[in-house]
């Protein structure tokens, strides 16, 4: 029995079939060939998609009838970050909440699955999420319906690789970087940071610029272009991770690549002070292949049978537990199929229904009668009702309570930050404008939430630029005066009018005391 393998890139889709995890065929073909570029767009795509893998397993007798797909990090939502230790029934609407603070659309539009590692140190559940957009879902899952082709699972590109790692006999023991690129740019590259297996953070790192512009240029200068700008983005990866994670510093960087970046890399690893260890795709294949990342992730995904790795999220298995099976009235009707009705019992029950309400009625008089006269003789408060129960006494008395505490926290727990909110829009760096700001004040503690965007034309200095906001604010006196903490709490590139622009958010807070 064989299994398959289908990777979905952004410019190539990848499908490696393996019998006993030996190679048996691999097809390479870039998307615009069936789409048109148009995958994620239009439903005819699905029909196109369907006939050419059609056409390409019967070509190369593909008879596989289960299969893994592995997507590319722009067809899903990957975020990690940390929760307190919840109890199990409070755990999936804290995580949808604070899922929700990164993405730009609803969490109810995605059908998502996370994961939980359990930090003992500092009592934190470190959660691992996973979401793709329902109407994607549906795309694919269609494709392989139309192909009678079960799927097991969909994966993100940059886990599926881990088992690829696996089956080579590296170690993911401590704090370790795994690298998977391609020199021809067609595929994006994928950086992720692993702590005993479990992933710590992750980025996608696209190489081409625009509408294919390194295809316009000399391939020596393309492939110059490529590793430099391969080399600034793990850099700018690198420093975010270790602001995020100042105490889990990366050991080993395993690096998945061709034979003509491999000493690039190692040696530019070298540079940043890891060290390094390269793995040799056709070793591990078992065949003098040609490497490329999308062949490397396609047969990762295709050998799903072999050993399984730490990381355990299942999308399908994730929409199977969100829909609610209900039972037909048919269904309903069988349970009571062999009853008999005898007309004796239901005379007996009505009258012991009809018995039990009677006695009940001229038990419970005289206790009415007498409530009513001790109602009748309370003292009348203004806006209170005489006919109130104790339990409506005891919510107005706690409303009262509760507004005299929010107005003494009012007066006592005021604070007054124009003079603090003066600095932003001074020390605001070229190239940055904000986009929002919250500021909330509860218990003594107040934060301050600054939203922005970068735009320089250029990620890296995009970066820094925020990075120089966030050093002068720390640096202005009044402003530190008020928040002991300035952070960076989100920052990632994106697209906006059309263009790539770096979004920030910087999450100020500190503990005000009330005044004496």
């Amino acid at each position: 029995m064989s299994e398959l393998g289908i990777y979905f890139g952004p410019k190539q889709i990848d499908i490696t079939e393996v019998k006993s995890r030996r190679l048996a065929n691999n097809v390479s073909l870039g998307v615009s060939e069936i789409t048109g570029n148009e995958l994620d767009e239009k439903v005819p795509a699905e029909i196109k998609i369907t006939a050419a893998f059609n056409d390409i397993f019967r070509r190369n007798k593909i008879e596989a009838k289960e299969s893994v797909l592995c997507l590319s990090g722009r067809d899903l939502i990957i975020r990690t970050f940390e929760i307190p230790v919840l109890p199990k029934e409070e755990m999936q609407s804290a995580i949808n909440f604070e899922a929700k603070k990164y993405m730009p659309f609803k969490v109810e539009d995605l059908i998502s699955d996370y994961q939980l590692e359990m930090d003992k140190v500092s009592r934190t559940n470190m959660v691992l999420y996973m979401g793709i957009k329902k109407d994607t879902y549906n795309k694919y899952v269609s494709v392989f319906n139309q192909l009678n082709i079960k799927l097991k699972s969909i994966e993100y590109a940059g886990f599926s690789i881990l088992k690829y790692l696996k089956l080579s006999g590296v170690k993911d023991s401590g704090v370790i970087g795994v690298i998977c690129a391609d020199s021809q740019s067609k595929d994006e590259v994928n950086f992720v940071v692993l702590e005993n297996g479990f992933p710590l953070f992750t980025r996608d790192i696209s190489l081409s610029s625009g509408a294919d512009d390194l295809d316009k240029i000399p391939e020596t200068d393309s492939q110059v272009a490529s590793i430099d700008k391969l080399k600034s983005e793990l850099k700018v990866s690198l420093d975010y991770y270790r602001r995020k994670f100042p105490t889990k510093g990366i050991k080993n960087l395993i690096i998945i690549c061709g034979q003509d970046w491999r000493f690039e890399i190692e040696n530019y690893s070298a540079e940043l002070g890891l060290s390094s260890k390269f793995v040799d795709f056709a070793k591990v294949v078992g065949k003098p292949v040609s490497y490329s990342s999308s062949f490397a992730k396609s047969y990762s995904a295709a050998i799903f049978k072999t050993g399984g790795i730490k990381i355990g999220l299942d999308l399908i298995e994730s929409k199977s537990k969100s829909e609610k099976v209900v039972k037909s009235p048919i269904e309903v009707a069988s349970i009571f199929k062999g009853f008999r009705l005898d007309l004796r019992f239901i005379v007996a029950a009505l009258l012991i229904c009809a018995g039990t309400f009677l006695y009940g009625f001229f038990q419970k008089n005289p206790f009415e009668q007498e409530l009513e006269l001790a109602v009748g003789s309370r003292v009348q408060v203004p806006g209170v009702p005489s006919s109130s129960s104790l339990e409506s006494l005891k919510s107005i008395s706690s409303k009262y309570k509760k507004t005299l505490e929010n107005l003494d926290n009012l007066i006592k727990n005021q604070l007054y930050i124009t003079e603090t909110m003066d600095i932003v829009p001074r020390v605001l760096p070229q190239g940055i404008w904000l986009t929002k700001f919250s500021f909330n004040s509860k218990d003594g503690e107040s934060d301050l939430n600054i939203e922005g965007m970068s735009y320089l034309g250029d990620g890296d200095k995009e970066f820094q630029a925020v990075n120089d906001f966030l050093n002068s604010l720390n640096s202005s006196a009044v402003f530190s005066k008020y928040f002991k903490s300035v952070n960076i709490a989100f920052i990632d590139r994106a697209e906006f009018a059309r263009q790539q622009v770096t979004k920030f958010s910087i999450k100020c807070k500190t503990a005000v005391k009330p005044r004496k």
